[in-house]
């Protein structure tokens, strides 16, 4: 790699630095909570990321891995393909102390793990194709009525709603079409397109994902952009499954989003007060979590994180702590918010 991260002692709380081997003047410096708090200015952020700062300044010297899986979370955006399995995958990482697993979440971290050199092409492609893999299987899943069981499932089936013929139908023609390992982002896009237009004659106009996505062609976004595969297929899903329904599109996307970080909210709370995993649960009106799945959810998520120590807590902190606000902006009420004890370790913690 042609650049390094800067010895730590030099390195400001909540933010991460790199430099060129050879040339001082080639270094940055990225703030690490870039990606709920809109601000590089450190006098705005709030009490919560206040307190987690001082708990990392009572740690001593972070390991390289420590900050590799912290600048990892930077990138964190619950908008993103791998979500809600980016959650999993960090929790696995801070279990384990090790930074094993260095695949994009998201595009929030501002290219600091690029700079790193581990977002090179050949990974990029690979996450792709993984991607894509989870997207065909829960399609044929779907198209044999097999229950979902994976989070990928879980939102194929929510979007498509009820078996019909006139779904079926589409779905096969998006298996066929999909294929991870070559896909065709134009013959995806032609195929969604045509169904959107059929169903909702402005989806262009929708404004909010997955329909942005559609724009983005005349800026030649496309595809150098990682979240436009999954975009395009999810825009078809949902044109295609609410048509002829009472759902909103947008609420459909809004509740897979929303459900998931509760859950996985109140997963990580409960691990950090070392109360029972039995006891997470979904609301009675989730649409994308099935009943029993929330304590497994839990259970994982605590089987990952491991025994706690300082370390742990502090990296499950600034994770819950990224979850919970990442991409609230626009400072709309969520789910989240009628569940205070999916958050309530913060209300514990030391100011």
């Amino acid at each position: 790699m042609s650049t390094k991260l800067v010895a730590y002692k030099y390195v400001p709380i909540g933010f991460e630095i790199v430099v060129g081997n050879n040339d001082v003047e080639m270094g940055k410096i990225w703030n690490l909570w870039f990606n709920i708090k809109l601000t590089d200015n450190p006098e705005a952020w709030d009490s919560e990321i206040k307190s987690i700062n001082k708990m990392q300044g009572m740690l001593g010297e972070l390991t390289v891995d420590q900050r590799l899986i912290r600048a990892q979370m930077a990138e964190f955006c619950r908008e993103h393909p791998f979500f809600p399995q980016s959650i999993e995958i960090l929790c696995k990482e801070i279990g384990t102390a090790h930074f094993s697993e260095p695949v994009r979440i998201g595009c929030e971290g501002r290219g600091l793990l690029d700079s790193l050199g581990y977002h090179d092409p050949e990974s990029l492609n690979e996450q792709r194709v993984r991607i894509l893999k989870a997207y065909a299987q829960s399609l044929e899943k779907w198209l044999t009525q097999e229950c979902p069981d994976n989070p990928t499932e879980f939102k194929v089936f929510g979007f498509l709603g009820q078996w019909t013929s006139s779904k079926k139908g589409f779905v096969e023609k998006l298996v066929s079409v999909i294929n991870p390992e070559d896909p065709s982002i134009s013959s995806l896009m032609k195929l969604s397109e045509s169904e959107c237009r059929n169903n909702h004659r402005k989806f262009e106009t929708l404004g909010f994902r997955p329909f942005n996505c559609f724009t983005c062609r005349g800026r030649g976004l496309i595809p150098s952009c990682q979240c436009c595969y999954s975009m395009i297929l999810d825009a078809g899903l949902l044109c295609v499954g609410t048509f002829g329904e009472k759902r909103s599109m947008f609420d459909e996307v809004r509740r897979f989003i929303e459900e998931n970080i509760l859950v996985y909210s109140l997963s990580i709370n409960s691990w950090l007060k070392e109360a029972q995993p039995r006891h997470v649960t979904a609301p009675i009106t989730a649409r994308y979590m099935a009943k029993d799945n929330s304590p497994k959810i839990a259970e994982r998520i605590h089987s990952y994180l491991g025994k706690k120590d300082e370390a742990k807590e502090w990296l499950a902190a600034c994770l819950l702590k990224t979850i919970k606000d990442n991409q609230r902006w626009h400072k709309r009420t969520e789910l989240i918010d009628n569940f205070p004890e999916a958050i309530s370790w913060f209300k514990e913690m030391p100011p």
